[in-house]
């Protein structure tokens, strides 16, 4: 007499192997996200960096954060989104993920802000902003609820 041999899996190793998928989906996609936004964040602290220092170069040029020293004076925030660094990643590098912008600077003071747009609009971090005097924060109202200080966000999110 023969014996049949059976080959296959069966519903019971099928489904432990769909939950052991799914247990490491549940940990490994939030961990994968949070990475993702975390490099993301690194890219736009970068190009506020750049848009900083590019703000003190027209200061030494012009004495003012408002406009540059030109014959036909041009306001910073229209030469600002000329800039290379006005988007992260950098303008020619891929999809916005940050618009970085100067709102309203007058003759001695500036606030850049980046603005989260596209696929980071869901970053728990907010909307990073960096003053003049090198200040580093988070717009107001625009972090996650899991921070329970304006402090505790900028520790976590400036690093």
């Amino acid at each position: 007499m023969k014996t049949k041999l059976t080959r296959g899996f069966t519903l019971i190793e099928l489904m432990i192997t769909v939950a052991i998928i799914g247990i490491l989906a549940a940990i490994a996609l939030p961990s994968y996200t949070e990475y993702v936004a975390r490099g993301r964040r690194a890219d736009a602290i970068t190009q506020l960096l750049s848009a900083q220092q590019w703000m003190e170069r027209l200061y030494s040029e012009s004495y003012t954060y408002q406009q540059n020293a030109a014959p036909t004076p041009v306001v910073v925030a229209t030469l600002l989104a000329a800039q290379a660094f006005s988007q992260s990643p950098r303008l020619g590098e891929g999809n916005a993920a940050y618009t970085i912008t100067v709102a309203a600077p007058d003759a001695n003071s500036y606030t850049l802000t980046a603005t989260r747009t596209g696929s980071a609009t869901g970053d728990r971090c907010g909307n990073l902003t960096l003053s003049h005097t090198g200040l580093k924060s988070i717009a107001a109202g625009t972090f996650g609820s899991q921070y329970a200080t304006l402090q505790a966000a900028v520790a976590a999110c400036w690093r």
